[in-house]
């Protein structure tokens, strides 16, 4: 536990952590509004590369393996997010979310990096922390931008939540209605000062199997852990075959080959 709260931004650069709060707070303030933003985050992330004229391509399947949340990478002048939706939903949020500060750095910073190497997010930079200066900096801008400071201290007083004795059951609710994973709520709590580092590892060290158990019993965030099915995307693979289709673009042969293969790729992967 000592080792993931050394792997936030918080508490290795706290002066960085406050700067990523107000870029957060300014992206917020242009793209989300008063709004707890839970699974709209692919509509922000749509709307942001929209406004900067960024063509985005969403491919989201469940690629059976867990330990891959998401990948960015750009080609031929588009910027593609691959999400594994065989994770939570609140994990394929926050990651979404994550990767929204990456996109962000190469189009208001002119970082390079998306572009060359492309971005990689492991279920370990979520569930335990990073070493790497950028992964540290999107983990905090996602939680950040998911569970802004003023709506949490707002549902705080309205579900009534001691701040003084939140229970693991608190965290339950607050993840309710934020839809981010367990230990990012439980970070933004410590962020925010609601309570105290301490704290903070007694809550950490409730197991996720006990987690599992109470949002089974008190049914709290249960459907931000749940892995839906029926969100998968092919980008424009679809649209592009259907206008090619009807408006005679391509041979009637080249036509049947992009199908066949269109059928495949939704075989492997359960796609209706």
């Amino acid at each position: 536990m000592e080792r993931f709260l050394e792997g936030i931004l918080y508490s290795k650069d706290p002066k960085r952590f406050d700067h990523i709060k107000d870029i957060a707070a300014a992206f917020t303030s242009r793209f989300v509004g008063n709004n707890i933003i839970q699974d709209d985050i692919f509509a922000v992330v749509e709307n942001y590369t929209g406004a900067k004229e960024m063509p985005l391509e969403w491919i989201c399947l469940p690629i059976g393996d867990k330990e891959l949340c998401a990948c960015t990478f750009i080609r031929g002048g588009r910027i593609f997010v691959m999400l594994n939706t065989d994770i939570p939903l609140s994990k394929q949020i926050f990651a979404a979310a994550h990767e929204l500060y990456h996109i962000r750095c190469y189009l208001e910073d002119n970082d390079s990096e998306l572009e060359r190497s492309g971005s990689i997010l492991d279920a370990n930079t979520i569930d335990s922390g990073t070493t790497q200066a950028e992964e540290m900096e999107a983990n905090a801008f996602a939680g950040v931008l998911l569970v802004p400071g003023n709506s949490l201290e707002q549902q705080i007083k309205i579900f009534r939540i001691d701040p003084q004795n939140i229970s693991a059951d608190d965290v339950l609710t607050l993840m309710n209605i934020f839809a981010v994973p367990y230990k990012a709520m439980v970070l933004r709590l410590m962020e925010e000062e609601i309570f105290s580092v301490g704290k903070a590892k007694e809550l950490l060290y409730v197991s996720l199997e006990d987690i599992s158990k109470r949002m089974m019993i008190t049914g709290k965030a249960k459907r931000w852990s749940l892995i839906p099915r029926g969100n998968e995307r092919l980008g424009s693979i679809t649209e592009n075959i259907s206008i090619n289709a009807e408006d005679d673009r391509v041979p009637e042969s080249r036509l049947r080959t992009d199908l066949a293969k269109l059928d495949e790729i939704k075989e492997r992967y359960g796609i209706e």
